[in-house]
């Protein structure tokens, strides 16, 4: 098929579609049970953490359209990137709110509430803007926000409940003023509104920032049910592949699909740029181990520059640097697993002099950019990538090499 007719069916650096999402069926299970007990008048409280790459937003927007579809919820999907207040927060999921009821028969009764402080704009998707004309109008709901969304609900005349996620609140966790608000207005839910709260939250966010909010206010903790994403099965992996594939009458052979499996580490942002790679670079109806590390190799290329580039410097993007980076690749090969680990010790026997003698700049410049990080004491002497992706990246671009 010649390249200009091709659409590709994997989906990179956005979150998956809901038809072509897979795996997590438990933590789905989970969650769908949590919605369950949120229309019946229960308010939820999910938190969703993972590293990067393993995919929270793909997981949460999957679960909105469940949410949507099967318990005819109203889902409200905010994305925070950069909101670091309670107020800013609030007035996003507010507008969110107003957007998403656009199209009900009954939302003109919510957008009388708030029609001082709404107008249409019709731009980038988001037909209606909130903007508050009353600075006290914000800190009151703020200061009421269990009582505002239980009484919005109310005025839901076909809809079961609602389902809000706050999707990366990694700015909000730098104030304790987040962690002590969100812990108020889930114990005012519990106490006032038990049984009359068809309420569903979910928080999505990196492990490190819920030990954050963990340490501003110790009580939030017991407010979520925890669902942590690990590396996807094998199985589940090798499900995904032979389903899109399939699609395409593409048949997969099995050492080719053994590389992509190994390659794809679990991840589910690695899996969709190996499928991508793969995609893009076979021309014919088979898929042979050839020409599936021809598109490892480009999927790991493609990670190093979306991933990797922009947190590196010209510190360490000198040639003696980069050659322990990819030493390290080489190191990840022969030493298979899934958490890019190493230590110091084991690994200095890999390099040559010249690269023996900045190893601890090395691992101090490393560490300041944020790349990689101790894994257990200090003295131990124990590293691991803080991103998977990281040692992922260098590991395949290692197969140029070798």
């Amino acid at each position: 098929m010649d390249c200009i007719e091709k659409v590709s069916p994997f989906q990179t650096g956005t979150p998956v579609i809901p038809e072509n999402f897979e795996g997590r069926k438990e933590i789905i299970k989970e969650c769908t049970l949590g919605l369950r007990q949120a229309i019946e008048g229960n308010a939820q409280h999910f938190f969703i953490t993972g590293k990067r790459g393993m995919g929270k937003t793909s997981l949460a927007t999957y679960l909105n359209e469940i949410a949507k579809k099967r318990y005819k919820m109203i889902g409200v999907h905010v994305f925070n990137d950069g909101v670091h207040t309670t107020e800013q927060l609030i007035i996003q999921i507010i507008e969110r709110i107003l957007n998403e009821i656009e199209c009900e028969t009954w939302s003109n009764k919510i957008y009388k509430k708030f029609r001082d402080n709404i107008e249409s704009a019709g731009l980038f998707g988001v037909s209606i803007k909130f903007k508050p004309k009353d600075e006290n109008l914000i800190d009151n709901v703020k200061d009421n926000f269990a009582s505002f969304l239980v009484d919005l609900v109310n005025n839901f005349e076909d809809k079961s409940g609602i389902f809000i996620i706050i999707d990366d609140i990694n700015g909000l966790t730098e104030n304790p003023e987040f962690a002590n608000w969100y812990k108020s207005f889930a114990d005012d839910l519990a106490t006032n509104y038990r049984n009359k709260s068809p309420i569903a939250f979910m928080l999505t966010g990196y492990p490190e920032k819920i030990e954050s909010l963990y340490n501003h206010q110790p009580s939030v903790n017991r407010i979520f049910k925890h669902k942590y994403l690990s590396p996807l099965h094998n199985n589940e992996i090798k499900d995904f592949y032979i389903k899109i594939f399939d699609r395409l009458a593409i048949e997969i052979q099995e050492d080719a699909l053994n590389s992509m499996i190994y390659y794809s580490s679990g991840l589910p942002t690695m899996m969709q740029e190996i499928g991508e790679g793969i995609f893009w670079i076979n021309d014919d109806k088979i898929i042979t181990k050839d020409t599936a590390l021809l598109g490892i190799i480009r999927a790991g290329k493609e990670i190093g520059l979306k991933y990797l580039k922009p947190v590196l410097d010209s510190s360490i993007r000198s040639d003696k640097y980069l050659s322990i980076f990819n030493k390290l690749g080489s190191y990840f090969l022969k030493h298979s697993g899934d958490d890019y680990s190493f230590r110091k010790k084991d690994f200095t026997a890999n390099l040559n002099e010249n690269e023996n003698k900045v190893f601890s700049d090395f691992l101090i410049k490393a560490r300041k950019l944020g790349i990689i990080e101790f894994t257990g004491a200090k003295k131990s002497g124990q590293y691991k990538f803080t991103n998977n992706l990281y040692g992922l990246y260098f590991a395949i671009i290692s197969l140029n090499t070798t």
